[in-house]
């Protein structure tokens, strides 16, 4: 039988991002709830960067916000629909990306000393 996965707004990027990889079988378990954590998570730890990170939370928050008056842009490009239709994954991975950057003591690149280091060498 076919399979069908009812999604929203929020979860329909990350279903589509499954369906890439393969539609589920009929009674098989669907990974797309799964991916709502792991995906926007494993990009942070890659990328990790808090001031990029708010940057890209903005932008993806601009984009939800005004998510009725954007949705009547039809012919905005393939780049745009990408950006517009992935609005919830990007606002994921933004926010995931600053908890890293923290951890990481990471700010567009460049080091931060907010806790100092756990490391130090012996005399």
């Amino acid at each position: 039988p076919p399979t069908y996965h009812m999604t929203n707004r929020f979860t329909e990027g990350y279903q589509n991002i499954v369906d890439a990889y393969g539609v589920a079988s009929y009674r098989e378990v669907n990974p797309a709830p799964f991916t709502i954590v792991t995906f926007p998570f494993l990009f942070a730890v890659m990328f990790g960067d808090c001031g990029h990170g708010i940057l890209m939370a903005l932008a993806a928050f601009f984009l939800v916000y005004k998510e009725k008056s954007l949705a009547k842009i039809k012919d905005g490009g393939e780049m745009w629909n990408t950006m517009f239709n992935g609005r919830y994954i990007i606002l994921m991975m933004g926010l995931f990306s600053i908890y890293t950057g923290f951890i990481y003591n990471d700010c567009f690149s460049k080091a931060l000393t907010l806790g100092g280091s756990g490391w130090t060498i012996p005399e």
